[in-house]
Formats: structure tokens, sequence, C-alpha cells
């Protein structure tokens, strides 16, 4: 079963104070803050769903461009678990004989720079995924120099917005790409292999 993920991640920001981190840590530029999964059935229908939001610890205090795109702030994660917790719970919902179904390739490699920073796993590691950016782009013909944004898929696809899922959160993105993924009905899935070894 394919599940479909997506991640918001916070960053390094000046604040001008001792309670941020104003340079970011080569190892791990992007924190996951919040997970967003739905597995979906052999048509590409919605069976299941994940969310969690994830403490942040190494950018403690959420960059104002974060802010502003997902309507989260510092406090909202005052009360939720850090990423080795986080990650368990993921991994469980996940099951066996994973593939994820991404909106590009940035999430994976964030989700790989998150799982070794945290210790959770040695590389290299590696992950099968398949492009739903890369699907939506070549069906839908889009040549205006790159890929086709999430939200423009989905106007371009006439996908219905339901007022309850958002843009801009993990849970709403991995929703969106699994309906954009639905519509398009691709015959087989250009399955990839990520392997972090030749990640620098």
């Amino acid at each position: 079963m394919l599940t479909v993920l997506d991640l918001e991640f916070n960053q390094a920001y000046d604040f001008g104070d001792d309670s941020s981190t104003a340079e970011p840590n080569p190892k791990c530029r992007f924190e996951i803050i919040q997970i967003g999964a739905v597995k979906v059935d052999d048509h590409f229908k919605v069976q299941d769903k994940f969310n969690i939001y994830i403490k942040p610890t190494l950018y403690p205090r959420i960059h104002p461009y974060v802010e502003k795109i997902t309507g989260f702030k510092t406090e909202d994660f005052s009360f939720s678990p850090r990423f080795k917790e986080a990650y368990s719970k993921f991994r469980y919902f996940l099951g066996n004989d994973i593939v994820l179904g991404t909106w590009g390739y940035s999430d994976i490699k964030a989700l790989f720079r998150n799982i070794t920073f945290n210790d959770i796993m040695e590389p290299p590691i590696i992950i099968n995924y398949v492009d739903i950016q890369k699907i939506a782009t070549k069906y839908l013909k889009y040549n205006r120099g790159g890929a086709i944004g999430l939200k423009n898929a989905v106007d371009a696809l006439n996908i219905t917005i339901d007022e309850n899922k958002h843009f801009h959160n993990a849970l709403g993105d991995a929703y969106y790409t699994a309906k954009v993924l639905e519509t398009i009905n691709p015959k087989e899935l250009p399955i990839r292999i990520f392997n972090s070894k030749h990640i620098k």
C-alpha cells in the first residue's frame, strides 16, 4: 500500500535574543515540525491517515515565514512530542513493505537528515518512493520553468477543495497529493530508490 507523505519544517532565524538559533546546522537545516500522511488503496483512494506535530528543539522558535504560511506559532508545539517519539509513531503507522509518495524530492531528503540527526538510524538509509509531482508535471504538460506546484495541480485537475483541509499543512498537503494521484490514476507508478549514501 502506498503512503503519501508530507512534512512541514522550521529553520534557523535570528530573532536578536537568546531564544533563537540564528545559524542553520549544516547537518539538519530543516527541522520537521509536522508529519502528515495518508494511505491509499490500489485506486489511490484514501484509506487511513496520520498526523502528528513535533516540538522543535534545534530551532525552537518558529521562523516568521513558516508562521506566515502555516499559521503555526511557537506555543502551538509546547506539549508536542519530540522527533524520536513522533517518528516511532509514524513508523508504526507505515507498517512493512513501505513505498512513500511525495510531492517532489525535498521531503525525502529532509526526512533522512532528521532521522540521522536524531541518531535513529545510521546511513545508508534506503527509501522507496514515488515522486507524484513529476507524474503531475508530465500529465499536465506543465512547462513553465520546472515542476508544477501542488495548488496549481489541484486547480488544473479541478479537484474540490475541502474547507477542513488546508495547504501548507502536512496532512492537508498529503491529502491533496493523494487526490492528484487519484485523479490522474496512472497505470504504473515509477518507483524510485533514495539511497542516502548519494547525499552529501
